[in-house]
């Protein structure tokens, strides 16, 4: 009777984690993730298109000297930095948030931002995103 409480119990979290894992919204990389810890922004594109950093370290976005537009960088859902809203040219210290700081290592797209460039305040960007990795 005991194993079958402890089997049922490890059934019920396998599932339990299985469902938190699935994100429909996650984020499809569109190319090659790169580690950086700057963004260069010009005419709506972001590159690298995926940037991985490592916690702990600063992420700064730039816009290209050629792009006359102006941009913010905001997270829709999570942000791995202390706001879900940021502009270029400042650095911003990576620092995951509790799913990716305390599940990542379970679940890698927990530790993957999904963030929107907005042009001249209005029109939203391609999605580019941000992967949180170890130190």
């Amino acid at each position: 009777m005991r194993a079958f409480k402890i089997c049922g119990c490890a059934l019920l979290v396998a599932v339990l984690i299985g469902i938190l894992g699935c994100d429909n919204n996650s984020y499809v990389r569109k190319g090659a993730e790169v580690k950086a810890n700057v963004v260069t922004i010009n005419n709506c594109t972001a590159t690298p298109d995926t940037v991985k950093v490592p916690k702990g370290e600063t992420l700064t976005w730039k816009i290209d000297a050629g792009d006359l537009h102006s941009y913010s960088i905001q997270f829709p859902k999570s942000t791995p930095l202390s706001s879900s809203s940021v502009p270029p040219g400042q650095d911003q210290t990576v620092t995951g948030d509790g799913w990716c700081n305390h599940g990542g290592w379970l679940v890698e797209s927990w530790c993957v931002y999904r963030y929107n460039l907005i042009q001249d305040g209005s029109k939203t960007c391609p999605d580019p995103g941000v992967h949180v990795g170890p130190g």
